[in-house]
């Protein structure tokens, strides 16, 4: 089973397209989208990064920055380039409760939270 949850990402032109994504609480990134993403959206390369799978293998990846509507404001973001379903990662998911009812159809609920004064 999967958590998935749909985000909202602007292109180039600044118009938001939704995207279906998996929340991957062992994807300490922000979010993953493949290449055939990027190039539709007309998102620009930034950098390369050096990633360790979940399986233990290295893998680098392209990198570029776009902004996404997370809890109803527009966020800057770095967004890796994987030939993979997109990912949200836990660099996306701080500051927020994220609920899952763990059986097929269940809900996936990200909300903002507050984190408690230390």
């Amino acid at each position: 089973m999967e958590a998935w949850v749909e985000i909202a990402i602007a292109g180039d032109d600044g118009v938001l397209r939704t995207l279906a994504a998996i929340v991957d609480t062992g994807f300490t990134g922000w979010l993953t989208v493949p290449s055939s993403v990027m190039l539709e959206l007309g998102l620009t390369p930034s950098g390369e990064a050096q990633s360790t799978m979940a399986n233990g293998l290295e893998a680098e990846s392209v990198f570029c920055a776009a902004t996404v509507e997370w809890h109803g404001n527009a966020m800057e973001v770095f967004v890796d380039i994987m030939d993979n379903t997109p990912l949200i990662g836990t660099d996306l998911l701080a500051d927020s409760r994220l609920t899952i009812d763990w059986w097929d159809g269940g809900d996936v609920i990200i909300e903002e939270q507050t984190p408690p004064a230390q």
